[in-house]
């Protein structure tokens, strides 16, 4: 069995590791669709709770992940036949990622891996336009070396072939890099391509993992 590196170590064993990948939801930036709502549509909670349905649950949020659907098309296919849901599904659409903030326990462990003059890179499932909102918004994208984005490559996590993709894009070695996820399907398919994997599952794995004490 191919355990997690930190089901093995109790510190990062920098030895072992040439390269580090990261995820971006809620490793890097929050993604807390619940609380996204409920900015965007205070109090009111039968909204709320058809958005979730029809956005954030639906295909079609996976779908624009993949890079297969944009903008209006988007629109039209999450309402369906609830047209009057189409303002509001277009405001959420268009200003979702302005509410990014940054997980400092993410930021910290990157700049661990700079600091121990590792290689890092993003493979991450989003769509094309929040990604690049955010890229430009936040200087941290500097720190890495290389990026994969689903909706740019048409493969989408957990695929095998969008890891396979980041090794020969980078010329990475399996065995020697680590993938950082929150989502525990994601870090399964990276173990099972023979990489290191960390699951962010609960606050403090980072911390605890990344700490030189």
């Amino acid at each position: 069995m191919h355990l997690m590196l930190n089901d093995r170590y109790e510190r990062m064993p920098w030895e072992l590791v040439d390269a580090v990948v990261f995820d971006v939801g809620n490793v890097l930036l929050t993604f807390d669709p619940q609380a996204l709502l409920e900015e965007h549509f205070p109090g009111d909670k039968a909204l709320q709770e058809r958005l979730m349905v029809k956005v954030l649950r639906s295909p079609y949020w996976v779908m624009m992940d993949h890079g297969t659907l944009y903008g209006e098309e988007a629109v039209t296919a999450m309402c369906g036949l609830e047209t009057d849901l189409a303002p509001a599904v277009r405001h959420f659409l268009n200003s979702w990622v302005d509410l990014k903030e940054v997980v400092p326990e993410g930021l910290r462990a990157l700049e661990s891996c700079r600091a121990h003059g590792k290689k890092t890179y993003v493979l991450s499932n989003y769509a094309d336009a929040p990604f690049r909102l955010v890229e430009n918004k936040f200087d941290f994208f500097s720190l890495f070396d290389g990026k994969i984005v689903s909706s740019q490559v048409g493969l989408i996590k957990p695929d095998h072939a969008i890891y396979s993709l980041l090794m020969e894009r980078y010329g990475l070695t399996p065995e020697r890099t680590l993938f950082i996820d929150d989502a525990p399907a994601n870090i399964e398919a990276a173990l099972s391509c023979g990489w290191q994997g960390v699951c962010y599952n609960r606050k403090g794995v980072l911390d605890r993992f990344f700490s030189e004490a």
